[in-house]
């Protein structure tokens, strides 16, 4: 069984390579204005949606999910199962950006507070270096949502981006930032969504590998700080949610340890049932097949 459904998901992967091929690399500047009209828009209260052209206010989601943001420190995370799923968790492996997966399954669940993602963060700036025009996955998620508007309140920054500025080794913290009812208005390209819609967004810093010394430490880390974010989507009840090569960019994590990491995670009594749905967003092809490999020889859907 475990061997048919990860067929399905090799073939579904087919239609994911036109959603890979259809993000285009634009410049810093252009970058940088869709993130300030995206800032500009929430201010405002109001966009002009691709497509029909309605307007759609958006200072009552901004408002909640500002005031709900919450951080959670490493005491916080070590708590009971609280949510058990009724049914074994379906994984896909796509190739594809984050902001894609969590189009798709808002397109295909009608209740979007399901819905929750992760956003491989910046430990010290609150989106990166989106305002600048930087492109990465958070710089992606940051300048098509509400998100930095949340991460850079003044009562969030200290808990995380200011300890983080004091952290000298690279591993960074298992603190995790929850923004709850983030507004998705973009997609990667800069382009206005006809139907905006909302995520709950768990903001976790991996380790930097590139600069860690001790390489047994920081895979330990990881694993934990794997555990850690899991542990936060289920706290808040998101039961389908956008994963991907956490930490495997410019931070060097090894992205078949990161996968396993996951895979053993997943499988494990603390979250084995946990969620119903997981999306692998993997925009990088090789790491793509890194996390087709390791999660072929998983008996998942055996279980």
């Amino acid at each position: 069984m475990a061997e048919q459904s990860f067929d399905k998901t090799r073939k579904r992967n087919q239609l994911d390579l036109k959603d890979a091929s259809g993000v285009h690399h634009l410049s810093r500047d252009k970058y940088a204005a869709i993130a300030d009209d995206t800032l500009k828009k929430f201010q405002t209260g109001s966009s002009n949606t691709r497509g029909n052209h309605r307007n759609v206010n958006l200072q009552q989601d901004l408002r909640f999910s500002i005031e709900n943001t919450i951080v959670y420190t490493e005491d916080d995370l070590i708590t009971e199962t609280l949510m058990k799923s009724s049914s074994s968790p379906v994984y896909e492996i796509r190739h594809s950006t984050t902001l894609q997966a969590a189009e798709l399954l808002a397109s295909e669940i009608d209740d979007d507070n399901r819905i929750g993602i992760l956003n491989f963060a910046s430990a010290k700036n609150p989106g990166g270096g989106f305002l600048k025009g930087s492109n990465a996955q958070e710089e992606s998620i940051a300048r098509s949502s509400s998100l930095y508007l949340a991460l850079s309140q003044d009562r969030i920054f200290p808990q995380f981006y200011g300890y983080h500025r004091r952290e000298k080794n690279g591993l960074y913290t298992h603190r995790i930032i929850y923004s709850p009812r983030v507004t998705i208005i973009k997609d990667d390209n800069g382009k206005m969504l006809s139907s905006p819609y909302h995520v709950g967004i768990v903001t976790c810093a991996a380790s930097n590998a590139s600069i860690c010394q001790d390489m047994e430490l920081t895979r330990q880390t990881m694993k934990e700080r794997i555990r850690c974010l899991l542990t936060v989507f289920q706290m808040h009840r998101h039961d389908v949610v956008v994963l991907g090569a956490f930490g495997c960019g410019v931070f060097k994590n090894d992205p078949r340890e990161v996968a396993i990491a996951f895979r053993e995670h997943l499988e494990s009594e603390e979250f084995r049932n946990v969620f119903s749905r997981i999306i692998f967003a993997i925009f990088d092809a090789d790491m793509h097949h890194v996390f087709e490999e390791v999660f072929a020889i998983s008996q998942y859907q055996e279980k």
